[in-house]
C-alpha cells in the first residue's frame, strides 16, 4: 500500500471513528456529571443514527468508482425507509442518562405523586390506570442509562398535554438529585479519549500525504 492509499485509509478511518469516539466521550462526560439528564428517545435515536451512518457509508467511494449508482441509490432509499421506521414517535419514550433504574423508577413514581397520579408497579414499570398509561423501564447498566417506554392502555393516542406535565415534574425530582462522578463515566471518557488519540497518532504519521490529498482536491 503507498502512502498516498494510506493517508486515504486513515482518512476513512478517522470519519468513522471521530464520530463514534464523540459519542462516548458525550456520554462519559454525562455521566461524571451530579445531575441526571432527561432527553427525547427520539432525539437519542437520530443523535445515534448521525453516530454510526459514516461507518454504514463505508463501501460508498468504492461503489462510486466503479460507478454502481443504482446501488448507491437503493442503498440510500432503503436506509431512509429503515431509519423513518424505526424513527420513535414522539413522545413515545424518553432516556435518563446518569442514573439507576431503582433510582429512576422513583423518581418517576414521586413525579407522578405529585401530578395526584396513582400508580401501579411490577417488574417492567408502572400502570397508571386513572391517566390511561403504561409506562416501561428498562436499564441499561453499561452506559448507566433507563428507557422510559409510554403507551396507552386503551386506544392509539397519548395524552401529550400531561406527558408535557410529567416530563417537567420528572425534571424537578431529577434536578433535586446530588450524584458523585460514576466510574461508568470515567471509563467512557477514557474511552472516547482513546478511540480519538490512535487515529490522529496514525494521521500525524502520514501528514504530508494528507495535506497532498487537501491540496489536489481545493485545486481540482
Amino acid at each position: 500500500m503507498s502512502s498516498h492509499e494510506q493517508a486515504v485509509f486513515l482518512l476513512r478511518l478517522v470519519i468513522n471513528v471521530a464520530p463514534v469516539a464523540v459519542y462516548f466521550l458525550a456520554l462519559g462526560l454525562v455521566n461524571t456529571q451530579a445531575r441526571p439528564r432527561l432527553v427525547s428517545g427520539r432525539s437519542d435515536f437520530i443523535a445515534l443514527t448521525l453516530v454510526f451512518v459514516p461507518v454504514l457509508v463505508w463501501p460508498v467511494p468504492l461503489l462510486i468508482k466503479y460507478q454502481l449508482w443504482w446501488v448507491v441509490v437503493a442503498a440510500l432509499c432503503l436506509g431512509g425507509a429503515v431509519f423513518w421506521w424505526l424513527l420513535p414517535q414522539r413522545l413515545s419514550n424518553w432516556v435518563v442518562y446518569n442514573i439507576t433504574e431503582r433510582r429512576c423508577r422513583r423518581m418517576l413514581s414521586e413525579a407522578l405523586a405529585r401530578m395526584g397520579l396513582a400508580a401501579t408497579e411490577d417488574e417492567q414499570g408502572l400502570t397508571v390506570t386513572s391517566a390511561n398509561l403504561r409506562i416501561d423501564l428498562a436499564g441499561f447498566g453499561l452506559l448507566n442509562n433507563v428507557t422510559l417506554y409510554f403507551s396507552p392502555l386503551h386506544g392509539k393516542h397519548l395524552d401529550a398535554a400531561r406527558l408535557h406535565r410529567l416530563r417537567a415534574e420528572l425534571d424537578d425530582r431529577l434536578n433535586t438529585v446530588s450524584l458523585l462522578p460514576s466510574p461508568t463515566g470515567a471509563c467512557l471518557v477514557m474511552l472516547g479519549v482513546g478511540l480519538l488519540i490512535v487515529p490522529l497518532w496514525m494521521m500525524s504519521q502520514h501528514m504530508n500525504a494528507i495535506v497532498e490529498i487537501f491540496t489536489r482536491l481545493l485545486s481540482a
